[in-house]
């Protein structure tokens, strides 16, 4: 007797997991590389705000992408690959958004 393989249909929350959590790990990336060049600098003063502000919202992305990510980890023969890579993604933004933050008030 042949078994046949689970048919796995395409995971629009996996999706949307994987777009949330590239969009926060390359926006915070790209706002700690500034905001660690502004404290070796000098001029972190000047632009704190803004780049805490918008740090912050990109890690709240990286959250969305988490909780997207694990809802989209149930399911029925639904394919887990972007869900998977989507949480480590969003992971990655919030870890970066706290060192940067963390580096960013101690100064350098």
């Amino acid at each position: 007797m042949q078994e046949k393989a689970p048919v796995s249909t395409p995971n629009p929350l996996g999706n949307a997991s994987l777009a949330l959590g590239i969009a926060s790990s390359s926006l915070v990336f790209g706002l700690a590389v500034c905001a660690l060049t502004a404290v070796r600098q000098g001029w972190i003063r000047l632009g704190a705000t803004p780049l805490f502000v918008c740090g912050a919202s990109g890690a709240f992305l990286g959250l969305l992408a988490v909780v997207v990510g694990a809802a989209g980890m149930f399911g029925a023969s639904r394919s887990r690959g972007t869900a998977i890579v989507g949480i480590v993604l969003g992971l990655i933004g919030i870890c970066l958004f706290l060192g940067a933050a963390g580096q960013a008030a101690g100064g350098g």
